[in-house]
């Protein structure tokens, strides 16, 4: 039964489905020879609370589940849209100035 954070250094208590997040994981290889069962229908259940779960994610670390840190990935930034107004006021610039031209 899940009864609190999977975080050792939480104490949160586990109440409701939608908070937080339920970690299934299927044992390793060395998790089933340690344990003498080779059942390929066991799974262990975990529970993260909602402020560990922004931060940490539960993975098999040999014999034992491991809290690691959640890699975020960094986008690049995308260019600004250009507004309909600005590409406008360009467009007038560019016939301004190559009018200009023609006059000289």
């Amino acid at each position: 039964m899940l009864s609190k954070c999977a975080n050792p250094e939480c104490s949160e208590s586990f109440r409701y489905l939608h908070q937080g997040k339920i970690f299934c994981l299927s044992p390793t290889p060395e998790v089933q020879i340690a344990t003498g069962t080779f059942k390929p229908a066991l799974h262990e259940r975990f529970w993260l609370c909602t402020q560990c779960s922004k931060k940490m994610t539960l993975v098999w670390g040999g014999t034992q589940v491991r809290l690691v840190p959640v890699q975020v990935k960094v986008l690049a930034p995308l260019p600004a849209p250009k507004s309909e107004k600005h590409e406008v006021k360009r467009r007038l610039r560019a016939r301004v100035a190559s009018a200009g031209r023609e006059d000289k």
